[in-house]
């Protein structure tokens, strides 16, 4: 397949386009991972080296009217997970179709905080660069027009930069203060209309360090882009409704609008359930398997956990129901699309992922409280699963006397433990809220020396407050072993999606998403997970790769084929792309330096020794019980040599 693609060297302030073509080379990550692997070898590299490029762009089918088709791809080194990495915004490719190219490829290290400026005419591609001195940009994101980080900056730059755009679909793409001084980092964006930022769709390319790569490497603080260009596709024209619907119709057997509102229930509205979107879902069906106060259910009995999510029911699902699903306050990430996933109410827009770790797994179970603290981390423009990781995870370090308040430049000591949650669960979410809110603000702008030390991560903040603290410990404990993260080589680590699953905390390739088996309250034996953790990497890959919703996978996925073969005469062996694809990905990682490794966190080993009883197997929980880190050694090995021989690569420890 053919793909245009517009390099851009910031430092030089060059510009190339060109026409690129490769046998088996189909998406974004196929593109970006020639690049890395093969053009700049960034393995060898740092991840803030200049060379670390940043691939960004649109998947094949972007300009069709097929819902889900438009998500911008961002793929990198990841400063955090260590090795090549893809993170996804929803909706955005929408108006970076119009821009008329399919990939960019940010190299080089600006002088100053720049800004790049997309935009095609219809006819010509034009691309500036706006350069702002660091002490405005830190001016802005402390505060403009009442609004602070990515929200302010957003919009300082639609009012000094968007008439650049007059008469065009545009949209901006941004980072916080969080990309200067840590490496968890994204990139937000939020929907335009006719120069007004729409309340409730925004979307990020949050996992794995995006943002701060993005600016740390390049010094690139934002990406402006739209056009006119309409897309055409070289055989079946898939831009015409008639012939998409023809395609999916032909696959399904059924109207096209009827497939697509079956498989997508869950993000909509569901009638069972009389609520929508994932935290409309997600809450009643994992129970007591919410992750609490810093993942230490393996410590809390089961009653008292389902008396906590009874509290979580009627403070958090509760309030979300009324305010959000009721008033139906639904839109879209940017992009046409039925489904309306994106839930909103106060001007919050409200997921499941972002209000739990910053939420219930951060002490807060009260949404008016969490509605403080998901705000902060957003707005310093934290990938905020991330952030509730390390915050939960600080919480708990401060409640139990290893870190004083002052040292991390907190007001106060959280209401960190069960019985607040309990007891009074509105007012401890109240106080833990504000705590993680000042939390992300001493982090994003490095305001104190442990501040400073914590936007390494987790993994690699231990061992330095191993050496500062050890006086703190007891003999053989470590900061480590109250975290969660899923680790990689010897500094790696990405924290988990937030569900008590035990294939999140396996180190496979790439973790931190979705390319595992994520199912919660499943205990299964290491040679099945393997299987299904790398079956769902398998599909994960391919809805990347062309930048496509996973929200929609339900019925997109029988459909791929036939999409590449009818647009662009293409007959891909999906599976044994994506297998050759992953094969790369993890050549890619030991070439890195960053291979599987065991747990190195306590908790970590107890959430997993935990489930095998918690979720029912009795053969495995009693091994636990002989035997923990034993027996989790000996599951590890397993899960990973099955997964390694499955994809015939070695993948193991």
């Amino acid at each position: 397949m053919k793909f245009n693609v517009l390099k851009l060297n910031v430092e030089r302030g060059e510009v190339r386009s060109e026409e690129f073509e490769k046998e088996g080379v189909y998406g974004i990550i196929d593109y970006a991972l020639h690049l890395h692997d093969e053009v700049y070898k960034t393995y060898e590299l740092d991840p803030y080296d200049p060379n670390n490029v940043t691939v960004f762009g649109k998947g094949p089918f972007a300009g069709s009217p097929l819902p889900g088709a438009h998500r911008l791809m961002f793929v990198f080194r990841s400063p955090l997970w260590g090795g090549i990495f893809p993170s996804a915004m929803g909706g955005a490719a929408y108006q970076f179709q119009r821009v008329g190219v399919d990939f960019v490829v940010i190299e080089g290290k600006a002088e100053k905080p720049t800004v790049v400026i997309l935009k095609n005419d219809g006819e010509n591609i034009s691309v500036e660069l706006h350069q702002i001195e660091e002490e405005k940009l830190i001016e802005i994101w402390r505060g403009y027009k009442g609004e602070e980080g990515v929200y302010a900056l957003t919009q300082y730059l639609i009012d000094n930069l968007g008439h650049k755009f007059d008469g065009m679909e545009y949209r901006i793409a941004c980072v916080g203060p969080s990309a200067l001084n840590s490496n968890f980092g994204a990139i937000f964006s939020q929907t335009l209309r006719k120069g007004k930022r729409l309340e409730g769709s925004e979307d990020w390319a949050a996992r794995g360090g995006s943002g701060s790569v993005l600016f740390r490497a390049h010094n690139v603080v934002a990406i402006m882009f739209g056009g006119k260009v309409k897309k055409s596709f070289p055989n079946e024209d898939i831009s015409n409704i008639k012939i998409a619907k023809e395609i999916v119709e032909g696959v399904h057997k059924k109207p096209m609008l009827d497939v697509i509102n079956e498989k997508t229930v869950k993000y909509k509205y569901n009638p069972k359930l009389k609520t929508g979107g994932t935290f409309g879902g997600n809450y009643p069906a994992e129970g007591d398997f919410v992750p609490i106060l810093n993942w230490q259910m393996p410590y809390i009995p089961k009653e008292e956990r389902i008396k906590i999510h009874e509290n979580i029911i009627k403070h958090y699902w509760e309030p979300f129901n009324k305010e959000a699903i009721e008033t139906k306050n639904w839109t879209t990430c940017g992009e046409p699309c039925p489904v309306l996933c994106k839930k909103h109410r106060r001007g919050h827009h409200v997921e499941y992922e972002p209000y739990e770790a910053n939420g219930p797994l951060s002490g807060s179970i009260s949404l008016r409280a969490s509605d403080i603290s998901v705000h902060a981390v957003d707005a310093m423009g934290f990938d905020a699963i991330e952030f509730g990781g390390l915050a939960s995870w600080v919480l708990e370090l401060v409640y139990r006397d290893l870190l004083k308040p002052e040292e991390v430049g907190l007001s106060d000591k959280p209401d960190f433990d069960k019985e607040a949650l309990l007891l009074r669960p509105v007012e401890a979410s109240e106080k833990n809220a504000k705590l993680v809110a000042e939390l992300a603000h001493r982090v994003a702008f490095a305001e104190t020396e442990i501040a400073k030390i914590l936007g390494l991560g987790k993994r690699k903040a231990s061992k330095i407050l191993d050496e500062y603290f050890k006086d703190r410990l007891n003999y053989g404990e470590s900061f480590k072993d109250y975290a969660v993260f899923t680790p990689i080589g010897e500094d790696g680590e990405i924290t988990p999606t937030m569900y008590w699953a035990i294939g999140n905390y396996i180190p496979y390739p790439i973790q931190g998403r979705y390319w595992t088996f994520y199912q919660f309250g499943v205990f299964l034996e290491p040679e099945e997970l393997a299987q299904k953790s790398l079956g769902s990497a398998l599909k994960e890959f391919w809805y990347d790769n062309i930048g496509w919703c996973r929200f929609h996978r339900g019925w997109m996925g029988a459909v791929l084929k036939p999409l590449f073969m009818e647009a662009y005469g293409e007959n891909v062996d999906l599976d044994a792309h994506a297998r050759k694809m992953l094969r790369k990905i993890v050549n890619y990682a030991k070439k890195a330096g960053y291979e599987p490794v065991f747990w190195d966190s306590m908790r970590v080993i107890d959430l997993v020794a935990k489930g095998a009883e918690e979720f029912g197997n009795e053969k495995w929980a009693k091994r636990f019980e002989e035997d923990k880190v034993g027996t989790a050694k000996e599951y590890l090995r397993r899960v990973l040599q099955a997964y390694g021989n499955a994809l015939g690569v070695d993948w193991s420890i």
